[in-house]
């Protein structure tokens, strides 16, 4: 008798579960036709608006720096799948708080697109591989994800992948929930009574924020070609702006062609770090574009800086114990809290080694850590240990009898307000990041942080700093002569 209730049982709930999954494909169906979705298998849309640089905040409070758009299209292929986003981006705030290479001089353009396993960006009209950062937009995956970030792509991707459905009252009003997971992240959706998508929310990993979320929400629908598409779409990421875009022209199924270039296609993959290469007795520079130096002492290793990602930091560790084997990483300097200098921090605490920051930096780092990490967990998350920070208020020196490293703290940047430096005295060597970040050839016109710049070239002045190389985080190793030369030459204020 048990076993017969057992088997009845199941067959109820196995027609019960039928029929909810049968509910949720009519809707998705239902939302498709309401859309125009079925029938969109490219789309085109432009406008004007906002964005916001991730990660680069003036402080921990802030929002990321904001920037005007006065042109915005984003082509898609939903089949290919491909996306190519083509903006133009002007300065915005008055001063120009935070990264994101302000200030801006005149218009920025960029170009970046993603076409299957590749992604690329345009520079000056030739496709160049986007380097790996601390956030997704490089990758592939991360730019293809702006295909379900749109109402038609996140319903095919629904229906795609089957997704659940749900009916939720949500402030007194009646919305279809619809959730599904990819192997890019989980998303769930919220549909209004005219099966419009209001809301999209993905949760993924991410190097500083832990468990987070990526959001967009869309409002003001209208009749594009018998297509209904938004006229504003807004994106958030971590609880910030990201994107705030009002839409003027829709072209469903328009001639989008993304093809790969065979520079791209045949690129071979670069290592995060490259050779280390040695600045003076026992001090390495580590190559990348966010790079680390690496300073010997007697019994132990200070790195400068821990950019990027915990991969970076990965290959960083490991080529410090070949070029200074048997002397733990003890402590890593970071200079200032922007997400590209901070992404690779947690793999040294997994190690053990104290994180030497500004003291006001602390508790932000101690909040951001706090956060779950159960996507994706990292080696800090893994190891169980409990971060160490020491702050630096004004300067602090580190010595070992043998050799000396001084960090200065130079307040009122305005790239960020916790900017520190790293002064070796003996070598006249010193490591700074974003005051000054040369490209590989010398620069003919004005660089756009100039101000930053004279801040630094003034701090160094006034606190009499004696330097024969500069070894910025971003850029070539210089001198302070060519940053003089530079501020002599463009800007009319005086230097020293």
């Amino acid at each position: 008798m048990k076993k017969t209730c057992v088997v009845v049982l199941a067959v109820a709930t196995l027609a019960s579960s039928d029929g909810r999954a049968q509910d949720g494909r009519s809707t998705l169906e239902a939302a498709a036709k309401a859309l125009g979705a079925a029938s969109v298998k490219t789309l085109e849309f432009s406008g004007w608006g906002y964005d916001y640089v991730f990660g680069q905040a003036y402080h921990g409070t802030s929002q990321w720096p904001r920037f005007n758009v006065p042109a915005f299209t984003m082509s898609m292929d939903f089949a290919a799948p491909a996306v190519r986003d083509d903006r133009r981006r002007a300065q915005l705030e008055s001063p120009p708080l935070g990264g994101g290479f302000q200030p801006l001089l005149g218009e920025q353009r960029q170009i970046w697109v993603a076409s299957g396993q590749y992604a690329w960006d345009m520079v000056g009209g030739n496709p160049v591989a986007p380097r790996i950062r601390d956030d997704r937009r490089p990758t592939a995956e991360g730019r293809l994800e702006q295909l379900t970030l749109t109402p038609h792509g996140f319903i095919k991707a629904a229906i795609a992948n089957t997704a659940a459905v749900k009916e939720e009252t949500i402030r007194g009003v009646r919305k279809t929930i619809v959730s599904f997971t990819t192997p890019v992240a989980r998303y769930e959706g919220i549909l209004n009574d005219e099966r419009m998508v209001e809301r999209i929310e993905g949760w993924f990993g991410h190097v500083v924020l832990g468990d987070t979320t990526i959001e967009a929400a869309f409002s003001d629908y209208r009749d594009f070609a018998g297509v209904k598409f938004p006229t504003r779409i807004v994106q958030r990421e971590g609880g910030y702006p990201l994107l705030d875009v009002t839409v003027t022209d829709v072209r469903p199924n328009a001639a989008v062609t993304i093809d790969v270039p065979a520079g791209i296609r045949n690129a071979k993959a670069q290592p995060p770090v490259g050779t280390p290469e040695r600045l003076a007795d026992g001090v390495w520079l580590l190559p990348a574009y966010a790079q680390s130096v690496a300073v010997e002492f007697r019994d132990h290793v200070v790195v400068v800086e821990a950019p990027e990602t915990e991969a970076q930091s990965v290959e960083v560790m490991a080529a410090v114990s070949k070029v200074v084997p048997n002397k733990p990483i003890r402590y890593v300097i970071n200079t200032h809290s922007h997400f590209d200098h901070i992404g690779g921090l947690r793999a040294y605490a997994a190690e053990g080694a104290t994180i030497v920051t500004h003291r006001d930096n602390i508790p932000y780092y101690q909040a951001l850590w706090a956060a779950p990490r159960t996507i994706g967990p990292d080696r800090l998350a893994r190891s169980g240990r409990t971060p160490v920070f020491e702050g630096v208020l004004g300067h602090r020196l580190m010595t070992d009898g043998s050799r000396t490293l001084a960090i200065y703290h130079y307040p009122g940047n305005m790239h960020n307000p916790t900017m520190l430096m790293v002064h070796l005295p003996k070598e006249r060597i010193l490591v700074e990041a974003d005051s000054f970040s040369p490209p590989p050839a010398p620069l003919t016109s004005p660089p756009n942080a100039l101000p930053n710049l004279i801040h630094w070239y003034e701090a160094v002045q006034r606190l009499k700093i004696d330097i024969e190389q500069v070894v910025p985080i971003h850029g070539r190793v210089t001198t302070m002569d060519e940053a003089r030369q530079l501020i002599e030459r463009f800007s009319p204020r005086q230097t020293n």
